[in-house]
This record gives C-alpha cells, sequence and structure tokens, in this order.
C-alpha cells in the first residue's frame, strides 16, 4: 500500500520536470490501485500552471495494473496533449490487450515524446 501523501513509497517513485512548458511526469515502480491517487495528485498538482503538453513516462514501470489503465484514460479526458512513454511489457501488454493503444499516443523516450508534442498546445483547464 503507498504511503500517504508527502511520504515516498517503497515501491513508487515519481519524478517531476519541466522541459520549457510541456510538464514531464516520469513514474517508476508499481502502478496499481494502492499507488495511483499519489500519481493522480502529482499530475492534478503540475497541470495547476497549465503546461502546453503532458508526457507521462511509464518506461520504468515494473507492474501495471488495470488502475493504471484507467489512469491513462482518466489523464487523456483532461489534457489536450498527452504523450505516453511506455518500453516494457508490463505496460504495453495491458494496452494492448484492451485496445487502448488507438488512443494513446505511445514512445520509445521521453525525447521523441517531446520532439512530438514541441509545437502542439494546450491543456484543458476543467
Amino acid at each position: 500500500m503507498a504511503e500517504p501523501m508527502g511520504h515516498p513509497s517503497p515501491i513508487l517513485d515519481i519524478r517531476v520536470t519541466r522541459a520549457g512548458d510541456v510538464l514531464v511526469v516520469g513514474v517508476a515502480g508499481e502502478l496499481d490501485i494502492d499507488t495511483i491517487p499519489e500519481v493522480r495528485a502529482t499530475i492534478a498538482s503540475g497541470l495547476v500552471e497549465h503546461p502546453s503538453a503532458l508526457v507521462l513516462d511509464l518506461s520504468e514501470v515494473s507492474f501495471f495494473s488495470s488502475a493504471g489503465l484507467s489512469l491513462l484514460l482518466e489523464v487523456r479526458s483532461r489534457v489536450d496533449t498527452l504523450a505516453v512513454v511506455a518500453t516494457g511489457r508490463a505496460v504495453l501488454r495491458p494496452i494492448q490487450l484492451t485496445f487502448l493503444g488507438p488512443l494513446l499516443t505511445v514512445f520509445d523516450s521521453v525525447d521523441d515524446a517531446l520532439a512530438s508534442v514541441a509545437s502542439t498546445r494546450g491543456v484543458r483547464r476543467d
């Protein structure tokens, strides 16, 4: 189970950076029902600053549950420009099996994702 907000989780690491006006949230570890609230809160906090796009880096996620899939759909509905970075089977396989692939833009690296969103603008503020 994830630790309360403000305390690091032993199974999850979240990194927040900016590349210009693009918010980059990197997640490492296990993404499941217990850790999703921490990731959700981190993303929501970053969206307050109205970035032009969100890059969600899941390349270091070792476990990805259906709660992770729900989070992707939720985030996709909140932003106009979302790029997902996923390289491992733990994340890619559930996306493929649930047919979410066509709904998401998935990249092999943060650099590729940033290059793709460089000229895209607009995060919904609702």
